[in-house]
């Protein structure tokens, strides 16, 4: 079983992630979300992309997000938790839970932090609505967290530690 800190980290990652907004798992399926090839602000970030699996007291999880692209400056999806009974996150999970659903991200802008190119987002989901910042850097998505401070635009100032990478 999950400890307390596995499971505020796995939620607060989530949470990073849209920074009080979301992303999501397929309907039902496994199938990753396919990407796009376009130029658009938000074509890196459409598809599927998974956290590293966090192993705790015999049990695991990780996060899946999967972005479905409905505009060149805008994108939906969801973030799914998934627990896992051993160290590996492997074999059907035993619980899952969207963390962030019915996510709406809409591209304006971009910046620079701590060197890194970065795309602003406005966003909300079934959970509220909030200012995000993204950055893929090394095929790693990288999410603004939210719990720093904000800039004079109301966007996080540091990034999560934790990254995720693309499924497909």
């Amino acid at each position: 079983m999950t400890t307390t800190i596995t499971t505020r980290r796995l939620t607060l990652a989530s949470l990073m992630l849209a920074g009080a907004t979301a992303l999501s798992a397929c309907g039902g399926s496994d199938d990753p979300v396919p990407g796009d090839g376009s130029s658009d602000p938000v074509a890196p970030y459409i598809g599927s992309w998974i956290s590293r699996c966090v192993a705790d007291s015999g049990a695991s999880a990780q996060l899946r997000a999967d972005f479905n692209k409905t505009g060149a400056n805008s994108f939906t999806g969801d973030v799914v938790a998934y627990a896992y009974v051993g160290n590996a996150c492997s074999g059907p999970s035993v619980r899952d839970k969207k963390v962030l659903s019915n996510l709406q991200m809409t591209h304006v802008g971009t910046s620079t932090l701590n060197g890194l190119s970065t795309d602003r987002f406005n966003g909300s989901s079934s959970q509220g609505e909030g200012k995000v910042l993204l950055s893929l850097q090394n095929g790693q998505l990288r999410i603004g967290d939210p719990d720093s401070p904000d800039d004079a635009q109301g966007y996080p100032t540091a990034f999560l530690e934790e990254t995720l990478t693309r499924l497909n």
